[in-house]
């Protein structure tokens, strides 16, 4: 029971560490992205914690299976590195009573994963899906600067100053264009517009003009006018695939669409995933000392990679038509299934 406990322990702390580390650099990396959409003015720097916050439970859903397959190659290699696996095998702990203890921490790691996939994930989706349609209906204000050009929409803007409530601009200078004319549109004042039955933003310019400069020839056309609108952004309704990661368990279970069943396995797999990946790595932890507790580690590390990387390609396959429903993603577990119970068997991790 003092070694259970202690094997335990060292697993479960690498397993933190390392899922850690992960998700440091993963929330970081989302948290830059969500920054160059607030510097081109799609987002308000208010919502950047809020969204990478939300996008944390997705991360971990991915990160768990890889974080606990590291933490056992490391703490079994550590073991067999400093010779205590042969005191332990000597003491008759056979490798079938440690993959049993193994599978035991599997087990509650995949219950914490299977939260995460079946109920935080698709909640933090919903949340996250909210703010986002939230953004789009704002102003966008917020990410100008007086005195600068910001990105707004497919224009440039630059506006002296800005209202306290950041929803009028003073002095405003807009530069837009295409293949064949540049557009520009200089004006006293602008405030934003909200079109009720699109939910698309139009920029309201009073007193002031518009410039259009073809690019054939040097001919220009000014508009004088007292009010113009100009469109910020369509609203982006979410697509099938958004909609279906934000559903809840109840409603993928009562929907027969293809996309909610994928959505349903994909959810599935990841916890299973775990156990599976244990039937292949542990039979892989054990190293010749002079040859470093490395060795074996970028293999295990490499399949794991295969096996996550195999089902998201699968999944888009069967969204697209071109794989079957079923046997669906648990192909690519059923595969795995059989390389972990081959290895088990060839290494003699089933022997008592």
């Amino acid at each position: 029971m003092i070694l259970y406990r202690y094997l335990a322990r060292e697993i479960i702390t690498s397993t933190l560490a390392v899922s850690s580390i992960l998700l440091l650099v993963i929330l970081g990396s989302r948290f830059a992205r969500y920054l160059g959409r607030a510097a081109s003015g799609r987002l308000s720097l208010d919502s950047l914690g809020q969204l990478t916050f939300l996008y944390l439970p997705y991360a971990a859903q991915m990160i768990l299976p890889i974080s606990f397959i590291l933490a056992v190659m490391m703490t079994f290699g550590r073991l067999y590195m400093e010779s205590e696996m042969a005191v332990i095998q000597s003491s008759g702990v056979s490798q079938r009573k440690l993959l049993k203890l193994v599978l035991g921490l599997g087990v509650l790691l995949t219950l914490v994963t299977g939260f995460s996939s079946l109920y935080l994930t698709p909640l933090a989706q919903l949340e996250s899906e909210k703010v986002i349609q939230e953004q789009q209906r704002r102003t966008g204000f917020e990410s100008l600067t007086p005195g600068q050009f910001v990105e707004l929409g497919d224009q440039a803007v630059y506006a002296e100053a800005i209202s306290d409530d950041q929803q009028t601009l003073q002095r405003v200078f807009i530069a837009q264009g295409d293949e064949s004319t540049d557009q520009l549109a200089v004006a006293r004042r602008g405030f934003q517009q909200l079109a009720e039955e699109t939910q698309s933003r139009f920029l309201i310019l009073e007193e002031g003009y518009r410039y259009e400069l073809p690019l054939e020839d040097l001919s220009m056309t000014v508009l004088d006018y007292e009010r113009y609108a100009l469109r910020l952004g369509v609203y982006q309704p979410p697509t099938i695939q958004e909609e279906v990661e934000a559903m809840f368990l109840s409603q993928l279970l009562a929907s027969d669409a293809l996309a909610a069943r994928v959505e349903l396995q994909w959810r599935l797999a990841l916890p299973v995933m775990v156990l599976i990946m244990v039937l292949v790595a542990f039979p892989l932890t054990k190293v010749n000392p002079r040859q470093g507790r490395f060795m074996t580690l970028l293999p295990v590390l490499f399949l794991q990679m295969i096996f996550l990387t195999g089902v998201m390609s699968l999944q888009d396959t069967i969204n697209k038509g071109q794989w079957p429903l079923y046997p669906g993603l648990w192909a690519v577990h059923a595969g795995f299934l059989l390389l972990g119970l081959l290895l088990c068997w060839c290494r003699g991790v089933f022997a008592k």
